[in-house]
């Protein structure tokens, strides 16, 4: 088995684990991240992954104390014929989450690494089947990643350098889920790259973000993350999510609410959508009233002409970058 691939898993039950392993680049990055903090702190430093799959991720930290878990049984066979059987766990790392568990000891500076899985249990991986998120009921959320992102406060990890979603930060609505995590760790560098690298993902690229995180008193608001200068990976260009003004509490992108008309004067409705991505994949307008569609009206049928425009016309060379973007269509202000 080759350590960046999930080579024995099939499609459905990658989406259902969230198993895309890590191209050997991305795992490189990480390794230049922490390595300042490694070498400062080796003595009493613990590199752990806390969802190793094959251990594509500690190949460069053999030297080090790490540690090593995951919950696929074959993927802990490989990883018990790789490394130090004292060192990994086969289990789910978000169930009785503590140092004790991974026998890290509590004067240790953890460091936590990896591209723990995420994915929305919520979404249908196979004709109706979903995922399923067993965790701790504190670490509990819909997306297992965010799930993660809670652990490593549980651990109490002193830096995390993983790779996730960039719509973790950027849309409000799930940067506050990340509830204790954002309250204690601040971002220090992030690095974006198209999520079309994993093999198999499907055709609707996002942005995926290399976050080096530290524990910090200050945590991160959401005004910081928008201020933030994040690099294009291998690219000479950045992204701050400021530069950019939205359409969101001009454009309305949900069904009515409860008290709300339903029915269209003019009998038009539009397909809801929550990003770019979404608005993009679903269809425009609609002459007919159908569940959970928007009502167009005179007063508002510029707006909707405005987004059937946009998803049409608009298609930088970067269109991934925009795909999951803040809960509305963002644009480059001026």
């Amino acid at each position: 088995m080759q350590i960046y691939l999930a080579e024995h898993l099939t499609r459905n039950r990658r989406i259902q684990l969230g198993g895309y392993y890590t191209p050997e680049k991305l795992v490189n990055r990480v390794y230049e991240l922490i390595k300042p903090h490694l070498i400062a702190k080796k003595e009493d430093a613990v590199v752990f992954d806390s969802a190793g799959g094959c251990g594509a991720f500690l190949v460069n930290y053999e030297s080090y104390n790490y540690r090593i878990a995951d919950y696929d049984k074959e993927a802990c066979g490989t990883l018990v014929n790789r490394f130090d059987k004292n060192n990994v766990f086969c289990t789910n790392s978000l169930v009785g989450v503590k140092r004790e568990k991974f026998i890290i000891p509590e004067s240790s500076y953890l460091i936590m690494v990896g591209n723990p899985p995420y994915n929305d249990t919520t979404s249908e991986f196979k004709k109706g089947e979903k995922g399923e998120n067993q965790c701790d009921p504190d670490l509990f959320d819909r997306d297992i990643g965010i799930s993660f992102l809670r652990s490593y406060y549980k651990l109490r990890a002193d830096l995390v350098c993983v790779l996730h979603p960039l719509a973790y930060l950027i849309k409000e609505t799930n940067f506050n889920r990340l509830r204790e995590f954002k309250d204690h760790y601040r971002l220090k560098t992030g690095d974006i790259f198209s999520s079309d690298i994993f093999l198999g993902t499907g055709l609707t690229k996002f942005p995926i973000l290399i976050a080096l995180y530290e524990k910090s008193n200050r945590g991160m608001t959401f005004d910081y993350i928008l201020s933030c200068r994040f690099n294009l990976l291998e690219r000479a260009r950045t992204f701050v999510l400021a530069d950019y003004k939205t359409t969101d509490g001009y454009i309305e992108k949900y069904p009515p609410r409860k008290n709300a008309p339903k029915i269209s004067p003019i009998g038009l409705y539009y397909y809801s959508f929550r990003d770019f991505n979404s608005l993009k994949r679903n269809a425009s307008f609609i002459a007919k009233q159908i569940p959970n569609a928007i009502v167009v009206t005179v007063e508002n049928f510029y707006k909707y002409s405005y987004l059937y425009a946009l998803k049409r016309l608009f298609n930088p060379e970067d269109s991934w970058l925009y795909g999951a973007t803040d809960d509305a269509i963002r644009l480059k202000a001026g």
